[in-house]
């Protein structure tokens, strides 16, 4: 590795406000039962989308406040300072932050989406009626992921989208972790 910073130090500093959902809570297996129980309900013309954040191989694109980034600041070799601006993704908790920034982005639409998104980390599951449903709800996710403030945006290089229950089925089970 070029870069590692022993961030394990800065767990007794981190501090989780209640109202913020541990993405831990929902599960691979709590996703696939939740697309079984509404294929199951609609039939077998569902259709779903994973839509997953774009995000760098090593941060999440969340800025870090001012009041903040000393937690994140670090020294190299030859003594220079250096911040974070972004949350690193091997920093402790910082999958509870995309996540709960996941989430703020959806809640307001939460009476026209319903049941039918599910926000897991860094990604949605989108569950469609139909392929046109599908259509309607995913483009409505992806609009308000990507709509003020501007930071977030749907990376549809590392989504699936009108896909049936087999191929969530047949995920390899890293993508639904």
């Amino acid at each position: 590795m070029d870069l590692y910073i022993d961030f394990r130090r800065q767990i007794e500093i981190i501090k989780i406000p209640r109202e913020i959902q541990d993405p831990r809570l929902v599960t691979r297996e709590m996703l696939l039962g939740k697309a079984r129980a509404f294929t199951n309900t609609h039939g077998p013309r569902t259709r779903f989308a994973l839509l997953r954040l774009w995000s760098a191989p090593h941060f999440y694109p969340l800025m870090i406040g001012w009041d903040r980034r000393h937690t994140v600041t670090f020294y190299d070799a030859v003594g220079r300072a250096w911040e974070w601006k972004f949350i690193p993704k091997d920093m402790p908790c910082s999958e509870w932050s995309i996540h709960n920034q996941a989430r703020l982005r959806v809640m307001p639409y939460v009476a026209a989406f319903g049941e039918q998104v599910i926000v897991k980390r860094d990604m949605y599951l989108v569950m469609g009626k139909d392929e046109a449903d599908l259509k309607k709800i995913a483009a409505g996710v992806t609009w308000t992921v990507q709509t003020e403030p501007w930071r977030l945006e749907v990376d549809f290089w590392k989504s699936f989208v009108n896909v049936d229950l087999g191929f969530l089925e047949g995920l390899n089970e890293k993508w639904l972790d």
